[in-house]
């Protein structure tokens, strides 16, 4: 554990590293079959890869699912723990990821009806960035 100095980074695969480096120099939420496009000339040319490839990224906290959108982004800290939320411009489709505390997550939680048992929250407020407000109210 003391062997190495970035112990809390998950170890991950090519295909895991390509993909994860596609959406942070996207810099905007991509969907699957953009990431495929983008990641085609380093090898990997099938679906069902990037699918793969992002569900383990998304299971290691690297990688988040735009509901909303179909899309995915790299997550702003490096990794989560699950506790995050989204607020996505409308406009020009920049995303702030929101960490989420406990209480807002068990409050999130709570909201659920007895008939459904929760297992995670999805979490995305739409609205104009600081950017984009001025050319909206024009």
């Amino acid at each position: 554990m003391n062997a190495h100095h970035h112990d809390h980074a998950p170890k991950l695969s090519r295909n895991q590293n390509e993909i994860l480096s596609c959406l942070r120099d996207a810099n905007e939420p991509m969907s699957a079959y953009a990431i495929l496009d983008r990641v085609r000339k380093t090898g990997i040319s099938h679906p069902p890869t990037v699918y793969r490839a992002l569900n383990d990224l998304m299971r290691k906290g690297m990688v988040h699912r735009l509901q909303s959108r179909s899309a995915f982004v790299a997550c702003d800290h490096g990794a989560c723990d699950g506790k995050f939320a989204f607020a996505i411009c409308r406009a020009c489709d920049k995303v702030v990821e929101i960490s989420l505390s406990d209480e807002d997550q068990a409050g999130l939680l709570a909201l659920a009806p007895d008939e459904i048992a929760p297992e995670q929250v999805t979490l995305e407020l739409a609205g104009l960035c600081q950017s984009c407000r001025p050319a909206a109210s024009a």
